[in-house]
């Protein structure tokens, strides 16, 4: 038994060197085979673009008085937009859904991509949640979080007392 654990340590150096290599090139075949999965008969496509999580680019600004956050939603109206705070965390959330009108089509490409859309930021602590607003037209949301007030102090000192 010693004998087969000791066996087993000594790899030859081209082993040593096949293994990762290997690890690596059955990654990259898995990530081509998926790529091309997105070519293959449009009907297998067609459900995975019905059903992506879809991140939206976004421009966060921020000017003397508050941030602002400008969303690309395409495709979307304001029923189908949901913004949510959890501490000073903003969630903005969408959903594209397909028309019934595109299940009756003959698509031969098809790269509009539908799904749920979902966007966390974490903002500074100087954001006043509280009194957020947001406005949406033609596929761009806006939220503005105005700052909140200084306080008179932004130091405060505290006194030290002996302990007993």
């Amino acid at each position: 038994m010693a004998q087969l654990t000791r066996n087993n340590h000594h790899h030859s150096s081209n082993e040593l060197l096949a293994h990762p290599l290997l690890r690596l090139q059955k990654e990259f075949s898995h990530t081509l085979n998926d790529f091309y999965d997105l070519f293959e008969p449009v009907r297998n496509s067609l459900l995975t673009l019905d059903n992506m999580t879809l991140s939206p680019s976004l421009d966060i600004v921020e000017d003397e008085k508050c941030f602002k956050i400008e969303a690309e939603m395409p495709g979307m109206g304001e029923e189908d937009l949901k913004g949510s705070f959890n501490e000073n965390r903003l969630t903005i959330e969408g959903e594209k859904t397909t028309s019934k009108k595109d299940d009756q089509k003959n698509f031969l490409s098809r790269e509009i991509s539908y799904g749920h859309y979902e966007r966390t930021i974490a903002l500074p602590l100087s954001a006043d949640v509280s009194k957020a607003s947001a406005s949406f037209k033609k596929g761009m949301l806006w939220v503005t979080i105005p700052k909140k007030q200084k306080s008179e102090s932004a130091t405060k000192t505290i006194k030290v007392e002996s302990a007993e």
